[in-house]
């Protein structure tokens, strides 16, 4: 008997998730189970769906795709996670793979890279895109900071452009946790001002950076 994945698809356009879907239960080894159109849905469903792969974009409000990573990990879930995503850059690979993920490629790679990724990772490999220089993402992984899950939402927030009191209001934390937090990350990182912060965190890939209106 054939088996049949379950899949979950995480991505906040509908359009993508739409098309995913299809080349997946077009495929005849895949079901999808779930869609989800941010990381905090995307955990939601997680914790009441049975899924075998997740596949997973990055770049989502709140809760990044990176932080959705780190968290099942920490849940020890047995969901494998595949990375799809616009990103080239090896600080946003060696974290997605630091956090836990098996695979990662590219959105325009997907039509030769997609299946072969998912086959892979399902067999418990590993999968990198052909066009990402693995070198320089195994330097990265020799980089990574060591920052707890509250400090990388406070980070998030902080390069989306809030103010301590409103990181605090969205996290229902008191601002003077609020500020201790920041205090803690610019330790961490070896910086001293706001804007290193935000740079230092930029250049390591430990954020996303905020998506720009056209």
């Amino acid at each position: 008997m054939t088996m049949t994945y379950r899949v979950l698809i995480v991505d906040d356009h509908a359009i993508v998730r739409r098309g995913i879907a299809a080349l997946l239960n077009a495929n005849g080894h895949y079901k999808v189970v779930a869609e989800a159109r941010d990381g905090e849905e995307a955990l939601a469903k997680l914790e009441s769906v049975e899924t075998d792969l997740v596949v997973l974009d990055l770049d989502m409000p709140r809760v990044n795709g990176l932080e959705v990573i780190r968290r099942l990990s920490k849940r020890q879930s047995r969901a494998r996670v595949l990375v799809l995503s616009m990103y080239d850059d090896e600080q946003f690979v060696a974290q997605a793979f630091h956090g836990g993920a098996r695979g990662y490629i590219l959105k325009h790679a997907m039509d030769d890279e997609f299946f072969k990724a998912l086959d892979t990772v399902l067999r418990g490999g590993k999968y990198v895109s052909s066009t990402i220089n693995l070198q320089r993402v195994e330097q990265q992984l020799l980089d990574q900071a060591d920052l707890t899950t509250r400090e990388r939402e406070v980070l998030q927030l902080i390069v989306d452009g809030h103010t301590t009191h409103q990181v605090a209001d969205i996290l229902s934390i008191s601002p003077h946790t609020a500020t201790r937090h920041r205090a803690n990350l610019m330790q961490k990182l070896n910086v001293h001002t706001q804007v290193e912060l935000v740079r230092n965190a930029v250049q390591r890939g430990l954020v996303m950076m905020p998506k720009t209106s056209l």
